[in-house]
């Protein structure tokens, strides 16, 4: 008995051996050394893109606002020079990186690119909240490097991002042909059928907003998405009534997209009537955009604030509860005033201040402050609501939408999607 210990003991030390001897033969390198080689040799694929190279990147942990094209050209000094769909299509800003090892090989954008950090300054120059900005990654691990594909998984949200080689050097040609093809795809809403299942969709920012019908409830996803010179192309495919769907082609003059692996399938724009857009956005008035008889209420709106030692800054029409309403903010005060509606066309509206639904400091700056003349403008009782004839710029992605009162010419007031700050000085 004692020599079938020894004999297995002799065994056992055998194989430890031999699963020894394969490490060694599997590592036989010392890891710091695998590690300086693989730095070498992603520095070498960086820097070897002639043209530079088209990265796919999402920021926001849970890709809130979509994906976008970021160009990229690396030196082997450790230059990297950046171009993006989120800015001028001539812009270019030029920074430094690095590629360490630090829990697998790190590729660093390690000082501040005027274009590619603002993906992720807390500052928020693009939205989001005042902190925390779109809280995009700088630092990403290489998940695989070839001279034809490289694969970088972020850091901070763990998004993948995918680069490939450019074609060529026009940069800007590609940002301004997406830009188009961003356009002409660009719906208030959208619908989609997948043979009995209708799906409604809305969007915000690059990401789609789909809710549809399932055996028990509706069900809702968030799907983002890049634009790319073929149309809209998903972070990732998803499934839908039985169905995978991975993005949308572009085509011209036409509200209907086919889908990227069905033709059956198609993506429905649809732009509803003007007044429903009014009622369901935000709207920002500026002094200079109204009639005389608009003014006239506006001048008296900013002497009551001033009789407060304050400053208007802001004036806008938004939607609030499900009234629209007139949101002001004058100094360090806010509030605002609900209307009560009804269409009486696709391009017309009347209302009339309900007089029951405000919110902050609006009852204060009513009786106080003046503002009885601006919340007339737009209708102060039942009796005395006002029709406004509406006309924009752009019925599917208006920048501004012009209300005349019917009864008043002079009456008029043109309000913007872009924000304006203290309208009495534009």
């Amino acid at each position: 008995m004692k020599n079938v210990k020894i004999l297995l003991g002799i065994a056992i030390l055998g194989l430890m051996t031999s699963c020894l001897k394969d490490q060694e033969d599997t590592f036989d390198k010392p890891s710091a050394q695998r590690a300086e080689e693989s730095i070498a040799a992603n520095y070498k694929i960086l820097a070897g893109a002639e043209h530079g190279w088209l990265m796919q990147y999402y920021p926001s942990p849970y890709r809130t606002y979509g994906g976008y094209n970021v160009f990229m050209k690396f030196t082997a000094d450790g230059k990297v020079t950046v171009a993006s769909d989120i800015e001028d299509a001539e812009a270019t800003a030029e920074s430094n990186y690095k590629i360490t090892q630090s829990a697998g090989v790190v590729l660093s954008f390690d000082t501040y690119n005027e274009i590619f950090h603002l993906f992720s300054t807390p500052d928020a120059p693009l939205g989001g909240e005042t902190g925390t900005g779109w809280e995009g990654d700088y630092d990403f691990e290489f998940i695989s490097a070839s001279p034809e594909k490289i694969v970088l998984k972020g850091k901070k949200t763990g998004n993948y991002a995918t680069m490939v080689p450019c074609k060529d050097d026009n940069w800007a040609d590609y940002i301004n042909k997406i830009a188009v093809i961003e356009e002409d795809m660009n719906f208030p809403k959208y619908s989609m059928k997948i043979d009995t299942t209708t799906v409604d969709i809305v969007k915000s920012y690059r990401s789609f907003t789909m809710t549809y019908p399932t055996a028990t409830t509706d069900t809702t996803i968030s799907v983002p998405y890049v634009v790319t010179d073929g149309g809209l192309q998903f972070y990732e495919p998803v499934t839908i009534a039985g169905k995978q769907i991975s993005g949308f082609k572009h085509a011209t003059d036409t509200w209907d997209f086919a889908c990227a692996d069905d033709a059956n399938i198609i993506l429905n724009g649809i732009v509803p009537p003007l007044n429903e857009t009014f009622v369901s956005s935000d709207w920002y008035m500026a002094y200079s955009a109204a009639g005389e008889y608009a003014q006239a209420a506006l001048k008296r709106m900013e002497a009551g604030s001033a009789t407060e030692g304050e400053t208007i800054v802001l004036l806008a029409f938004t939607n609030v509860d499900g009234y629209p309403s007139l949101y002001f903010r004058s100094g360090n005060y806010a509030g605002y005033f609900c209307y009560s509606y009804k269409f009486t066309g696709d391009d017309t509206i009347t209302m009339y201040y309900n007089g029951t639904n405000d919110g902050g400091n609006a009852p204060y700056y009513l009786r106080n402050c003046d503002y009885t003349p601006i919340v007339s403008v737009f209708g102060f009782d039942a009796q005395s609501a006002r029709t406004f004839k509406l006309t924009t710029d752009n019925m599917k992605s208006p920048t501004y939408i012009t209300l005349t009162d019917v009864n008043e010419p002079t009456n008029v007031i043109t309000m913007y999607t872009q924000g304006i700050s203290y309208p009495f000085n534009n």
